[in-house]
């Protein structure tokens, strides 16, 4: 093995997560289409090719971490990878529902198988389902998940992927398999990217700083003495007052899953009523996923208005060269949401947005917009004043959870920008590609639930919500995520 170098601050973070069993993976959905009918071997033939492709350009997915269970541990490049240990064909999803079931189905699947044996293989896998569509034997579908470890790559890398599994589909010119198990992935070609604080300077003011060292080591009454409480606010949700029973390595964090689908329409005029009030389809989200939690609560006897959303940031406007490379260069910032409108939440569908929603909306809009467009005071700088990783994961299974959910929205995919023309320049025979999802795991030291969130430009916009069985605070867990879920469908439709 040839060693690349040591795992980067953030790296180390996911690592240790991974490592504890308390997170599972990041999951890039998407649907792919020819409109010929392939056979097995020239099929498989054309994923080993593409998939190969992806490998040489994206290097992060041809590393192993080693010294796992240390606070050093170690990027190694293997010697002789398989690629087939990375490639499961499925055929079938146990399900008996229609498209919207299989892709729950699937996601929840490949959530509960984590990873192992990270000092020889990288930890990513591709799951691909084919289909024939429904009325045409002409022509060949496969559904795709590529699942990942977020310890070297956040969700903006699995849309990468896809771009690069696409495009490398659309320019091979031969589907005639290789006899060869390896990735082929040359030294000079494997330039893994820097982490984070290598990449990018981090600065840091002392305000930002000491906010979180005298929450932690202060007396309470100190801390608000001198302007820096960042204690939870009476009446925030966040779910069970305690957490489950904390995962470990050998019974690691179970997800579950539930999805929605919000039909174009619907979305395009969602997008014109943000354009019309100076807000984004983010922060519109996270104030209809406040109301429709808020309404749900209600009917369970729990009038709650005030929710702490999480809300994960890319970096990688800042960070020019990481433009188009999968990295693991994510931050995130928190955003308080009040509903003042409670005669909404007891509606039997929801009321329509208020003044007050939308101003809350372009509040979210400016603050991520800001927090995106500068390396300053990033609260993933601050991992650099953390000395055991694995002592503050297992301090922080043990809290309550800090915030009421997390949104992350890895955005539009455009085909156009990985499809070239064939070889012959002709478009006939082209893959497509369609309905992308993204979702990831339960985490044990996040939010109750995360709402994951991806579309495919003209297409549907895809809701994931995924959450950890215990941690919602109620006992019908399903029944509510699916009463939030319905919402915000309800909701996008009457903007």
């Amino acid at each position: 093995m040839e060693h690349l170098r040591p795992a980067g601050l953030n790296e180390r973070r996911c690592i240790a997560r991974d490592v504890q069993g308390v997170y599972g993976n990041l999951i890039l959905y998407a649907t792919y289409r020819i409109d010929c009918a392939l056979e097995d071997v020239a099929l498989r033939g054309q994923i080993d090719r593409a998939l190969r492709q992806c490998i040489v350009e994206h290097p992060v997915l041809g590393v192993v971490i080693q010294d796992v269970e240390t606070e050093k541990p170690q990027l190694y490049r293997p010697s002789s990878p398989l690629l087939h240990e990375h490639v499961r064909y499925l055929e079938t999803i146990d399900t008996h529902e229609d498209d919207a079931g299989t892709v729950q189905a699937l996601l929840k699947q490949v959530h509960n198988e984590p990873f192992a044996q990270w000092h020889i293989r990288p930890a990513w896998r591709v799951h691909i389902l084919p289909t024939t569509p429904s009325g045409n034997s002409q022509a060949t579908e496969l559904n795709v998940a590529f699942a990942y470890s977020h310890a070297l790559a956040d969700g903006f890398s699995g849309v990468l992927f896809h771009q690069t599994l696409l495009r490398a589909l659309n320019t091979q010119n031969s589907p005639t398999p290789t006899n060869e198990p390896g990735f082929q992935v040359s030294a000079e070609d494997h330039h893994l990217l820097p982490p984070l604080e290598k990449a990018a300077t981090l600065p840091i003011s002392w305000s930002f700083l000491l906010r979180p060292l005298f929450g932690e080591f202060l007396p309470t009454w100190i801390v608000r003495a001198l302007g820096m409480s960042s204690e939870i606010p009476d009446g925030v949700w966040t779910g069970a007052q305690k957490r489950p029973p904390s995962p470990t390595s050998i019974q690691p964090i179970r997800t579950a899953v539930c999805c929605r689908q919000i039909p174009p329409a619907h979305l395009e005029r969602a997008l014109a009523g943000c354009r019309s009030h100076g807000a984004r389809l983010t922060g519109l989200l996270a104030v209809i996923i406040a109301r429709a939690l808020a309404r749900a609560l209600r009917a369970r006897g729990q009038a709650r208005s005030d929710f702490i959303a999480n809300l994960p940031l890319d970096l990688r406007r800042c960070i020019p060269q990481a433009s188009h490379s999968m990295a693991n260069y994510a931050s995130g910032t928190t955003e308080t949401i009040h509903i003042l409108s409670k005669q909404n939440q007891d509606h039997e569908s929801p009321g329509s947005l208020t003044n007050e929603d939308w101003a809350t909306a372009r509040r979210l809009t400016e603050r991520l917009s800001e927090a995106s467009n500068t390396l300053a005071d990033q609260p993933v700088a601050l991992l650099k004043y953390l000395s055991d990783f694995r002592d503050w994961t297992t301090r922080q299974v043990a809290k309550p959870a800090d915030s009421s959910f997390e949104l992350s929205n890895v955005g539009s995919f455009n085909t156009s920008t990985s499809s070239p023309l064939q070889p012959h320049g002709t478009t006939d025979r082209a893959w497509s590609l369609r309905d992308m999802v993204f979702s990831q795991s339960a985490n044990a030291l996040g939010a109750p639930f995360n709402v994951n969130v991806a579309s495919t430009k003209d297409g549907p916009l895809a809701i994931v919500l995924t959450w950890w069985p215990g941690m919602l605070g109620v006992e019908d867990e399903e029944s509510i995520m699916n009463d939030v879920a319905e919402g915000l469908v309800e909701q996008m439709a009457r903007v």
